[in-house]
């Protein structure tokens, strides 16, 4: 790229396009045609975070009604197609969990695979669907690792993951159970 003669920034495909269509009137309207194109294509390519993240929250909606806790992730951004994301998520034994990904409209397909600490496929969501969820019961006590696989997109679409969890959960080995931890003649309450 380089500097036109008033300043005005100049790539080479316009520079071509000038020699190829000097004179010629139609091959002029079909270079600005071109250059219309080159010049639109970067808005095409624009994600949109804040739809994202309306659509995930808009998601957790149902989780929330069904006691779910959902709390944001730092893992928000933007993919394009066929690329992946993996984050790490601690699990307790007993808890339910759900993870949910929302994505903007460029997004055409988005997949979401957990694992458990050992490599073992815990759950996945593979539909064909721009938003995707996947919800279970850890049995074990470590973390997750969720693979975010954005298989189809119009250029760059963005995410937004929310993680969810209800339940108890099991105690730790040692740990005084609630019962326990009271003072000799105190009552819990229900």
């Amino acid at each position: 790229m380089t500097w036109g003669r008033r300043g005005f920034f100049v790539c080479q495909a316009t520079r071509c396009l000038r020699k190829i269509s000097s004179g010629m009137k139609r091959n002029r309207f079909l270079s600005v045609l071109f250059l219309g194109g080159i010049l639109a294509a970067p808005s095409a390519l624009k994600a949109d975070p804040a739809q994202a993240e309306d659509v995930a929250y808009r998601m957790a909606g149902n989780y929330i009604a069904k006691s779910f806790q959902m709390a944001p992730t730092d893992h928000s951004g933007v993919l394009g197609s066929g690329q992946a994301i993996r984050f790490i998520i601690p699990v307790t034994k007993g808890l339910d969990y759900v993870f949910l990904v929302g994505a903007d409209d460029f997004a055409k397909d988005v997949d979401i695979y957990v694992y458990d600490e050992v490599g073992g496929l815990i759950l996945d969501d593979r539909r064909s669907a721009k938003l995707a969820g996947v919800q279970f019961r850890s049995s074990y006590n470590g973390t997750a690792v969720v693979y975010l696989h954005m298989a189809r997109a119009d250029g760059l679409a963005s995410y937004c993951v929310l993680v969810g969890r209800r339940g108890a959960g099991a105690s730790k080995e040692g740990a005084p159970t609630p019962d326990e931890a009271l003072p000799p003649g105190a009552v819990q309450k229900p």
